[in-house]
């Protein structure tokens, strides 16, 4: 009968330190992308350096927290604040749009009904369109803000039910966040989300990448 191998201390350790400072430089890139995002013009390119360091941890890289993120917010931000106005401008009128139908409150007007399916699926899709915009923008460098949208757009409707799923599986750390003490959104939440369209959309995308060679 043969003894188990002794576990070594030193492999062990070596472990416990890499897991802790996996985990604190996601605990760190929540914080700046936070701090960050005060201003709110400053936002898009706090979210760019964010996606830009997560979604090279998606990807499985050892990448520095640090330098990772002020490379996408130097190389992005431009970008970033650009697809920012442009989500701003649909978001506004998406609910301008609501806003209007609910005001009327034409519940059983065929038209009203119809106009509010339409102005509720396009706030879907601008969601879900969101989704590959913010992956691809990090991922592929040449890609114009035109280009990355009509893009996006494709891979959506190519696979709407992954998208669909990525897109609740993303929603979900917010949601439970706003049921949990702030310091949570601060410490955990953008990471999280941002990590896991990163790795839902990643799927997707490499295959478009590998097709568009």
């Amino acid at each position: 009968m043969t003894s188990a191998p002794l576990a070594n201390p030193k492999t062990e350790r070596s472990a416990l330190v890499e897991h802790a400072e996996a985990w604190s430089a996601f605990i760190f890139a929540n914080i700046m992308w936070a701090l960050m995002s005060l201003p709110l013009v400053t936002l898009p390119a706090a979210t760019a350096g964010l996606f830009t360091y997560m979604s090279r941890r998606a990807r499985g890289e050892q990448a520095d927290l640090f330098p990772a993120f002020f490379e996408g917010v130097r190389l992005y931000w431009r970008k970033a604040t650009l697809i920012a106005l442009l989500n701003l401008l649909a978001g506004g009128l998406i609910g301008a749009n609501l806003l209007i139908l609910t005001v009327m409150n034409l519940d059983t007007d065929v038209i009203a009904i119809i106009s509010r399916s339409v102005t509720l699926f396009a706030a879907l899709a601008l969601l879900l369109i969101n989704l590959y915009v913010w992956s691809l923008l990090v991922l592929v460098d040449s890609l114009s803000v035109p280009r990355l949208i009509s893009s996006a757009v494709r891979l959506v409707f190519a696979h709407p039910l992954w998208s669909s799923g990525v897109l609740i599986a993303a929603l979900l750390p917010v949601l439970i966040s706003l049921l949990l003490p702030q310091g949570v959104f601060v410490l955990f939440t953008a990471s999280l989300t941002a990590l896991i369209i990163c790795k839902g959309t990643g799927r997707v995308i490499n295959r478009y990448l590998s097709a568009s060679v």
